[in-house]
Formats: C-alpha cells, sequence, structure tokens
C-alpha cells in the first residue's frame, strides 16, 4: 500500500518514489574520544528524503568511524662518541626520532635529530650539542652548545637548567699547498720524486707549518719542478670530507706546457672543514662560561677569564683567537691548558692568579704559538716556572713581573726577536732568564729589582738592544758576562746594583746612545769595554761610593758628553784619554779627585764645568785648545784661581758675561 502526504498548499512527495538513488553520505572529522581513541573520521550515511541533495542530520540512518592508527612514538637511544669535533673530551651521542614502524626501536632510518651529551671537566657541569643547519646563524652551518648546572642530578641538560648558549659556526681557514722533494730511499719512494702537502692555515701565518699538514700525496720518480697545483676547488659533503671542504689538484706537467701529462702522476688532496668559529669577544665568568666554548677552534674576539671560583681552565680544540687572551684576578685557578693554540692576535696577559701553579699555552712539539701583541706574566705568586709557555712566541714585548716562585723559569728558545721590549722586574727567586736564543730587541730591555739575580744570565745570544739597557737595582747582580755579545745599544744603563764590583763582561759592545754608571755603591772600577769606540749622546758617571777609576775604554774616540759626578773614591779618568772632543765635560763633587790630566788628547770642550772637587790642583789639558760657550770653574779649594784664570784666557772664546770663575783658592800663586 503506498502512503502519500497531503497539504493545503505544500508539494506533494510520494514516498513510493524515494529509492536507493536518493542514499547519500557525509564524512566528518571524528575527535579523539570513545569512537576513535586517536581521532579520525565518522561516515555518516542515509537517504536523501527531501531530495535536496544534501544528508541531513535527520537523514542519517548509520554512522561508520574511520579511526585514525596510533601515533608513531618518539623513540631515544645513545651511543658513545670519542673525542673529536663534536665532543672534545668526548660523551654521548642522544638520537632520536619517531617510531615510523612501531617495533619498540629506533632504526637508524628513522633517527632525525643528534644531541651529543659531552664529557667536562668541571662537577655538575653538562653540556649540549647541537648541529646547527646552514643559515642566517652560521652561513655553512655549524654548532649550537648548551651549557649550564645539572639542577636536579638527573644527568640530562634540560632547557630550564641552560645559562650559557654559545654559536660555532664552519668556516674554513685559507688553505695552502706546496711541493718538496722526497730523498730516495723514504718511504714510499725509494728512488726519491715529490711529495704534495696541502692543509688549512690555521694560524694564518701565510705558511704551510709541518702541523698543518692534512693531505699528502706521493709522486714517486717525478722532480718537483715538473708537478703543479691548480686552483682550489669547493669539495661537496660526502665521502671525501663530509662537512664538506677544499680540493687541490696536483698533476705531472713533464713539457712545461702547464697540462696533465698523459699517464703522468695526477691527483687530488682534500683539506676537510673542521674549525668552527665564534664571533665576538667572549668572557668565562664561571665554570660553565668555560665549558660551553667547547668544539670552537676559533674565536674572532678577546677571550677573558674571570672567574674567582674556577679551579681549572680547559679549552681543548681553541686554536685561534683574533683578539687578546687575558686570564687576571682568578683567586681560585690552579691549572690553565690550552694546548691547542697556534695564534693569538692580540696581547696574553696572565695576570694576579693567587693560586696559578700550572700553566700550558700552546705545544712547541707540533707548532710554536705566534702572539700579535705581547705576553705578560705579571703577580702569579705559585707559578714555578715558565716552561708551559716554551711554544708562545710574542711579536712585541715580553714582561715578567713580581713571579715569586719562579726561580729557574726553564726556556723561552722560540724567542729570538722582539719588536718591542723585554722586561723581567720584581721577582723575588729569580736566578736567570729564560731567553737563551735571543738577539735582537728593538725597544727596551729592563732587569730591575730582581732580589736574586746574579747575571743577567739567559741573555747569552743578545747582540743588539735598538732602546735601553737598563740593569736597575738587582740587589744580588755580581757579574755582566752573559752580555758579551752584545754589540749596539741604544741607551746602556747600570744603576743601584749594590753588589756589583766593576762593568767587565761587555766585551763586544761597538756602539751606545747613552751610558749611565750610577749609585752601584761596591763598584770600584768601570769602563772594560776594549771594543767601544762611540757613544752617541751623553757618558754619565756619578753616585758611586766606591768607584775608584773608569778605565779600559781603548777605542772610545767620540762622545758628545762626559759627566762625573759625586763618586767619592774617583782617582782616576784614564779610560777617556782617546777623546778629543766634547759638548759637555763636567766634573762635579769628586772630592779625591786631583787633576784632569786623563783627557790628554782633548782639544775642544763647548762647555766646561768644573764645580766641588776637594782635592781637584790642575787641569793639565795639555792639549785644550778652545771652549766655546761656557766657562764654569767654581768651587774646587785647592785649585789656585790663577789656574784657572790662565786656562780661560788661553782657550775661553764665548761671551764673559758667561765665564765663572769663584770660590777656588785665591791664595795660591801660579808661576
Amino acid at each position: 500500500m503506498a502512503l502519500a502526504l497531503m497539504g493545503s498548499g505544500c508539494d506533494v512527495i510520494d514516498l513510493s518514489e524515494i529509492t536507493q538513488r536518493d542514499a547519500r553520505t557525509r564524512v566528518r572529522p571524528e575527535p579523539v574520544g570513545e569512537h576513535c581513541p586517536f581521532g579520525g573520521q565518522a561516515v555518516l550515511s542515509g537517504l536523501d528524503q527531501d531530495r535536496d541533495g544534501v544528508l541531513d542530520d535527520e537523514e542519517v540512518t548509520a554512522t561508520d568511524y574511520v579511526c585514525d592508527d596510533a601515533p608513531a612514538q618518539v623513540r631515544t637511544r645513545t651511543r658513545s662518541e670519542a673525542h673529536g669535533v663534536n665532543c672534545a673530551l668526548g660523551g654521548q651521542a642522544v638520537q632520536s626520532g619517531l617510531d615510523l614502524d612501531t617495533n619498540g626501536q629506533l632504526d637508524d632510518a628513522e633517527v632525525t635529530a643528534t644531541d651529543y651529551v659531552c664529557a667536562t671537566t668541571v662537577a655538575n657541569v653538562l653540556v649540549r650539542v647541537r648541529p646547527v643547519a646552514p643559515g642566517a646563524q652560521c652561513a655553512l652551518g655549524g654548532q649550537v652548545t648548551h651549557a649550564g648546572h645539572d639542577a636536579n642530578g638527573n644527568g640530562l641538560l634540560e632547557d630550564a637548567e641552560i645559562s650559557r648558549e654559545v654559536y660555532g659556526c664552519d668556516e674554513p681557514a685559507p688553505v695552502l699547498s706546496r711541493v718538496r722533494e722526497v730523498p730516495s730511499s723514504v718511504a714510499p719512494c725509494d728512488r726519491g720524486g715529490s711529495v704534495v702537502e696541502a692543509g688549512a692555515d690555521l694560524d694564518l701565518d701565510g705558511a704551510l707549518d709541518p702541523a698543518e699538514i692534512d693531505a699528502t700525496a706521493y709522486a714517486c720518480d717525478v722532480a718537483p719542478a715538473r708537478v703543479r697545483l691548480v686552483q682550489y676547488q669547493t669539495e661537496p659533503g660526502g665521502m671525501n670530507c663530509p662537512a664538506g671542504g677544499t680540493g687541490v689538484n696536483a698533476f705531472e706537467d713533464a713539457t712545461g706546457e702547464g697540462g696533465p701529462t698523459p699517464g703522468g702522476f695526477i691527483t687530488t688532496v682534500h683539506v676537510c672543514h673542521a674549525s668552527r668559529i665564534h664571533d665576538g669577544d667572549f668572557v668565562v665568568a664561571s665554570a660553565v662560561d668555560l665549558v660551553a666554548l667547547a668544539g670552537v677552534g676559533r674565536l674572532r674576539g678577546t677571550l677573558r677569564i674571570d672567574a674567582p671560583t674556577l679551579a681549572e681552565a680547559m679549552l681543548p680544540t681553541l686554536s685561534i683567537i683574533d683578539g687578546s687572551l687575558i686570564v687576571q684576578g682568578n683567586s681560585s685557578l690552579r691549572r690553565t691548558a690550552l694546548s691547542t693554540l697556534r695564534f693569538i692576535g692580540g696581547n696574553v696577559e696572565l695576570r694576579d692568579n693567587a693560586r696559578l701553579d700550572t700553566l700550558l699555552l700552546g705545544d712547541d712539539t707540533r707548532a710554536p704559538l705566534r702572539v700579535g701583541g705581547s705576553l705578560t706574566v705579571e703577580n702569579n705568586p705559585a707559578l714555578p716556572d715558565l716552561l708551559g709557555l716554551v711554544a708562545v712566541v710574542p711579536t712585541d714585548s715580553i714582561t715578567l713581573r713580581a713571579n715569586n716562585a719562579v726561580e729557574d723559569p726553564g726556556s723561552l728558545p722560540n724567542v729570538v726577536t722582539l719588536q718591542g721590549s723585554l722586561r723581567i722586574q720584581d721577582n723575588l727567586r729569580m736566578d736567570r732568564t729564560p731567553f737563551l736564543k735571543l738577539a735582537h730587541v728593538h725597544g727596551d730591555v729592563l732587569l730591575e729589582n730582581n732580589s736574586a739575580l746574579p747575571g743577567p744570565f739567559g741573555l747569552e745570544r743578545l747582540e743588539t738592544v735598538d732602546g735601553a739597557l737598563e740593569l736597575n737595582a738587582n740587589p744580588q747582580l755580581e757579574e755582566l758576562h752573559p752580555l758579551g755579545k752584545l754589540t749596539t745599544v741604544g741607551t746602556l744603563s747600570i744603576v743601584g746594583n749594590s753588589k756589583l764590583a766593576n762593568t767587565v763582561g761587555f766585551v763586544n759592545l761597538v756602539r751606545a746612545g747613552r751610558l749611565l754608571i750610577q749609585g752601584n755603591s761596591v763598584m770600584s772600577s768601570a769602563g772594560d769595554m776594549p771594543l767601544l769606540t762611540h757613544v752617541e749622546q751623553d757618558l754619565t758617571v756619578k753616585y758611586n761610593a766606591g768607584l775608584q777609576r773608569v778605565h779600559r775604554l781603548p777605542l772610545l774616540r767620540s762622545t758628545s758628553a762626559v759627566s762625573i759626578i759625586g763618586n767619592d773614591d774617583l782617582v782616576s779618568l784614564e779610560g777617556f784619554g782617546a777623546l778629543t772632543r766634547l759638548s759637555v765635560l763636567s766634573s762635579l763633587g769628586n772630592p779625591k779627585l786631583t787633576t784632569l790630566g786623563d783627557f790628554a788628547t782633548l782639544r775642544e770642550v763647548t762647555f766646561l764645568n768644573i764645580q766641588g772637587n776637594a782635592r781637584l790642583t790642575d787641569f793639565n789639558l795639555g792639549e785644550l785648545a778652545r771652549v766655546t760657550t761656557d766657562f764654569v770653574v767654581v768651587d774646587n779649594p785647592k785649585l789656585p784661581t790663577c789656574k784657572a784664570t790662565a786656562l780661560a784666557t788661553k782657550v775661553f772664546q764665548g761671551d764673559p758675561e758667561v765665564l765663572h770663575i769663584d770660590m777656588n783658592d785665591d791664595t795660591a800663586t801660579c808661576p
């Protein structure tokens, strides 16, 4: 029986005409719930009874659910990480990813990220290292290091525990290459040949040092002149260099035409990227800051270690500091070891570290540590020696001051020339200097107030000092023989050395800008410079209480001024017997000097100044012919005034107003 719905004013729908052709479905998302634990879709079905083309809610007669599978779980696994670029001291690689095949473990193909949890030398401080893809932070990629204290003691560095973040970006150092001859019988070339060597210029000195050689190739039976190196090429990441690098092509050119010889030697050696760079200055104020530098090979800035609680400072991957290295005011620091350093662009300053007793900068067995500026080691009272600085080669100056535990400092044989100065001051126990091969100093050399220094030992090869060589106030200084190779000096100053008896030792000194010998209380003789020919400016000998003679200057032919002042026992000036002209001749307050006759060949003086010589009785300047500007003879109580007047009449050519003869012996008569 057919049914019909009828109504006034309404369309009549004949249900008998609704068939399966009017079946409809619609799909809607199904949230996580009782029907689908992990969400999914609900498929609704029914007949479109009103034939509007849409399955309305009231038309739904059945609902089926298509549920999502359980999501893949995040899995992790760890493996041991050896010492290397990711972890300088080793550690663990923590790999993570989705368990896509739901086998309950992380397979190799499922690894999407790796964090490195690195070992540190500091208890309770953790380091986490993650790779950084090429981008804005690091153009060529690199790594980011997070460091902090493991506050909850779970062995993991959590985000909330991070207190220092450091980016180390990959940036290759310039690549250098060369060809060297291989002698016969040297493996692998029994009959000799060539070796191609290439590497990164880690210390930026423009030379490929032995320790920088990363790649070699041998061309046996091929002379170096026949091997050509062509332009470097970029090596993408892959089998040759996992992180990319530089390829250096080399080939045999037997004809000299610039191309490879068919069938001849040809190869490419690869120099891989390794160094990671951190831009900007870096201050280590705690152990966390120190370990955060793990993996950084180059710091483009200044590194300052100023951490009062830090006991040990080690950076096993840092090789280049473009700025300065400053280790200062670390009251707890016992050990500083930066053995991989090869270049520091600025200064090295090691100051005021009260407990520092172990110091190592660079590794002399691998390569010198070039320092573009100066080296200062000052007020480190527990440091026993300087052996840990054997690799250091400063360009400018060196200062060793107030390191009171240093007795024998050891040897620093790589220091040969200094553009600046050498200052060794206020060291309580140091009995020698460490500069056995130092030959040339363009600035000053200052040895001052070193309480135990018996002589300038360690300077036996010093030949030239362009500035001043000052040996001042060293209470145990007794000999100067170690300076026997010195030939020229700007100023030679020997002042206040209470045990120095003479100046014997300058056997090769030829020229000096100035010479000052002052306040050496037991010195009995000065001079003893058999080759000294010229003192450019002034030669001054004053206030040496026991000095009796200035002698043994047989070749001294010229100096501008001679000033002899306040030497209580002085009786002889025989060392000046070859001088012929002086701008100034001063003899002031030498109470035992009786004559100036040792100036036997002196002919001309610009300013003659003779005062306060209690026993002076005569000039005896028989060759003196001219005093041109000033003539002062005053307060010489045993010198007849008539002799002074006679000499002035004979030689003085200046203005009478600057002629001063007074307070001499007015009672004596002259023949």
